[in-house]
């Protein structure tokens, strides 16, 4: 058994609302949409998206299930109205995907995080709909991850809960960064990192201790912040509260959750002697990365039988509360 956690599919419904909106520029060319951020273009082949193909890569990598999601540009791009319309249809066209997949897929729901009464009502609509957690951006529009306004959505996640799993999109500050193709190579794991930090530093994860969260691509630039989160110099230790939890004890606890969608066996290497397998999962990105080479990445990192179960599907089934 093998689940992928992180594989994304676009649905028609997200590109008629992001063809009518501003920005990012979306346009049809030939074989798919493409969305022009100014600093950064992105390319989604209507091909790759198609869930028989998504199918057929599953097979090629030997993945049984994947956790499905619109993949970016997120309804965060939208009006606050708009956003919150074409989060409640792709919920509706995600659970379908998932119902007509015949046990290949579930999913994963989208909230109009901008709309905190609309996105408490979506959980809801959520968990009826039998998606298994939710998206959760590093930026919501204009809004951080950490605004006061969103208090009840996390707190309402919480409460039937519903993982949240962090995905990168398109930062802030994408236009001081917009060459060489750094928005995309290099931001995303940057950006993950501090919305996760938000989460810590703003206490969310403190108040809701039942809430769940995955950072995605093994942990991103987190592992490497060890000596800046760990090590407090001595002039500023007297400011800093002996009880609160820190960011890397955050990290550690079994709140925080991870997918090893990086294709670096350095990397992976380095993640396992980290922060081990306990709470660790299969995950490729996909399209990003195909399953069949993050399946012979992963089998080639020398996992013993029990840490393949952990990664390949066991932890996943745990978190997600998967039926399999």
């Amino acid at each position: 058994m093998r689940i992928d956690v992180q594989c994304h599919f676009f649905p028609k419904a997200a590109e008629r609302y992001l063809c009518e909106n501003s920005f990012p520029k979306c346009m049809r060319v030939e074989g798919g949409l493409m969305c022009d951020f100014g600093s950064q273009k992105l390319m989604l082949a209507d091909m790759q998206y198609d869930p028989e193909m998504i199918i057929r890569s599953m097979e090629q990598g030997q993945v049984d299930l994947a956790l499905l999601s619109c993949n970016i540009p997120d309804p965060g791009f939208l009006s606050a109205e708009k956003e919150a319309l074409l989060c409640s249809e792709l919920n509706e066209v995600t659970a379908e995907t998932v119902n007509n997949s015949g046990g290949r897929f579930a999913g994963m729901g989208f909230l109009p995080w901008r709309s905190p009464k609309k996105a408490c009502e979506e959980v809801r609509r959520v968990k009826e709909l039998d998606l298994k957690g939710v998206m959760l951006f590093t930026r919501l529009g204009q809004l951080q991850v950490d605004d006061p306004s969103l208090e009840e959505i996390y707190k309402t996640c919480a409460e039937n809960a519903l993982p949240l799993f962090i995905h990168p999109t398109v930062p802030m500050w994408h236009e001081a960064i917009g060459a060489y193709g750094m928005v995309a190579n290099t931001s995303f794991v940057i950006d993950t990192a501090f919305a996760f930090m938000r989460l810590c530093y703003s206490g969310i994860l403190d108040r809701y201790p039942q809430l769940n969260v995955v950072i995605p691509h093994a942990g991103g630039i987190m592992p490497i912040l060890d000596g800046r989160l760990g090590y407090v110099p001595p002039a500023v230790r007297r400011f800093i509260d002996p009880d609160k939890r820190t960011v890397l004890d955050t990290l550690f606890s079994g709140q925080v959750w991870f997918d090893l969608a990086n294709p670096s066996l350095k990397v992976l290497t380095y993640f396992k002697s980290y922060l081990g397998l306990d709470r660790a999962m299969y995950g490729t990105d996909y399209p990003f990365v195909e399953p069949f080479y993050q399946t012979e990445l992963l089998d080639s990192l020398g996992l013993t039988e029990n840490e393949k179960e952990q990664v390949n599907w066991k932890n996943a089934k745990k978190l997600f509360c998967l039926d399999i």
